[in-house]
């Protein structure tokens, strides 16, 4: 009788994340005084290893919280994603101008090894025209035929 051993190594496969940020509806647009838009956030895996992600940020808008299936802290399988939605305040801005901000997150697998995606999205701020209103008043209303002094406000 014999017997024969043959090893095998294993390979590290590293964590692949991407991300994408979509305005809600889009192409988004506000007015060059500011205004609030909705945005998509998601989170994808490519790796066929497990993720954890890590962290969660917004250049303009700072940390993200997600939500409670997309989040820091949530496992994601090999190729999963996952989504979350929020609501920024875009600050006011001139126009013809635009509003960039960056979504990122990172993801870490159980050797330690991590990956970030980010994606951009763009706010194209609206002219706002100027609207003005004049009142005209006179003191008094009426004047005998001759004519008279009047005060107009």
């Amino acid at each position: 009788s014999g017997n024969d051993s043959e090893t095998v190594t294993y390979t590290d496969v590293l964590p692949d994340i991407t991300v994408t940020k979509t305005a809600n509806p889009a192409p988004a647009s506000v007015p060059e005084t500011g205004g609030n838009v909705t945005f998509d956030f998601v989170v994808t895996n490519n790796s066929t290893e497990a993720a954890t992600i890590t962290a969660l940020s917004d250049d303009k808008f700072g940390t993200l919280v997600g939500d409670d299936d997309c989040k820091v802290g949530t496992v994601l399988a090999g190729g999963a994603s996952c989504t979350f939605g929020a609501t920024f305040s875009i600050p006011a801005g001139d126009y013809p101008g635009t509003h960039v901000n960056t979504f990122t997150a990172t993801g870490e697998d159980n050797d330690g090894n991590s990956d970030s995606g980010n994606d951009s999205e763009t706010v194209t701020y609206t002219d706002v025209l100027p609207d003005i209103t004049v009142t005209k008043t006179a003191n008094p209303t009426s004047v005998p035929e001759p004519g008279a002094n009047v005060v107009f406000t």
